[in-house]
């Protein structure tokens, strides 16, 4: 469990360098905004504003394991991974800012499935 744990602060530690000057969000279209539709778990981008980040607080270890066997049992049975879609803002050079569903990603990559349903909610830019 300890390199599990290990691995995935790893990969928020990188993802949050990689991604440091690359957040800026862009305003989704219509069918953007009002289908849901599944994302690669690599696309997703952790939310350096959200606890998850923070060494300190997360990630949660039983949390993730409870959603990656939930991941596992919805995909083996056909179902969408997870009932909820992880919510995300458009970012403009790719890919998608997690805004609520940091666990729920993480249990899919730990579960390796591929992708998960994801449900833009960007704010209107005016």
């Amino acid at each position: 469990m300890a390199f599990e744990k290990s691995v995935m602060h790893t990969r928020i530690r990188e993802d949050l360098e990689k991604m440091q000057d690359k957040r800026e969000t862009v305003k989704p279209n219509i069918f953007e905004k009002l289908f849901i539709k599944k994302a690669l778990t690599s696309e997703l981008h952790v939310n350096p504003e959200d606890e998850f980040t923070y060494a300190n607080v997360g990630p949660n270890d039983a949390i993730m394991e409870n959603y990656s066997q939930i991941a596992r049992r919805n995909s083996s049975l056909g179902l969408p991974v997870f009932e909820e879609p992880v919510q995300v803002n458009k970012l403009r050079r790719g890919g998608y800012l997690i805004l609520n569903g940091h666990h729920r990603w993480a249990g899919a990559v730990k579960a390796r499935i591929p992708k998960v349903r994801i449900s833009i909610v960007n704010p209107d830019k005016h």
